[in-house]
């Protein structure tokens, strides 16, 4: 197997589902014909069981096989959106894990844990509006973590330990009220303009 076919395979555990497009940004930008090389590669990766496919959604979306979500799964759009993210923002960050799992389970779970531009994030990708008491208590969770203390022990921890700033990416503004660095954005572009302008 050529390291391309596994490196979007890999690629395509580590985000659960990713679009043809998505895969042509990620891997055959720089080809002649970006469109045509993608689907001669995804469509000899399915014939031969490596990943599968699911023409529900236009572009086509891929899962690797075999996969932690179903093809009509209510989660795709999330995962999409947290991949976005990684797309958008890739060419300034260092680190990035998917719902990395912070201390005991329920404490805080974040969609992404990045490294932009020298800082820390915690990400919150929201495609869904929430109430203001349910923004509330996932603010309160990230609030209990720093608590904590556990966050200081990350291995990216410079020898002064710091509490990694939340940004949230939503169409809807939220009033938030907190001691901890929050920042509201509407999509990854919008930081990416933001930072621009900021230095």
């Amino acid at each position: 197997m050529k390291n391309r076919d596994q490196e979007i395979i890999s690629t395509l555990e580590r985000f659960k589902c990713l679009s043809r497009d998505d895969l042509i940004t990620l891997f055959f930008k720089d080809k002649k014909s970006p469109i045509s090389n993608c689907n001669a590669v995804l469509r000899r990766l399915r014939d031969r069981g490596h990943i599968k496919q699911s023409k529900r959604h236009n572009p086509a979306i891929y899962f690797p096989n075999p996969s932690t979500i179903k093809e009509n799964s209510q989660k795709i759009a999330h995962f999409q959106s947290i991949a976005q993210l990684f797309i958008t923002l890739r060419n300034y960050i260092s680190a990035f894990d998917i719902e990395p799992k912070l201390g005991k389970k329920g404490v805080v779970e974040p969609d992404a844990f990045m490294i932009f531009n020298n800082s820390p994030y915690f990400c919150e990708s929201q495609l869904t509006k929430y109430d203001l008491k349910t923004m509330k208590a996932k603010i309160q969770r990230y609030e209990n973590f720093y608590y904590s203390d556990e966050w200081r022990k990350f291995p990216w921890q410079p020898k002064e330990p710091f509490f990694p700033a939340i940004a949230i990416f939503s169409d809807t503004h939220y009033e938030i009220d907190s001691f901890l660095e929050i920042y509201q954005y509407r999509s990854a572009k919008e930081l990416l303009q933001l930072s621009a302008l900021q230095k």
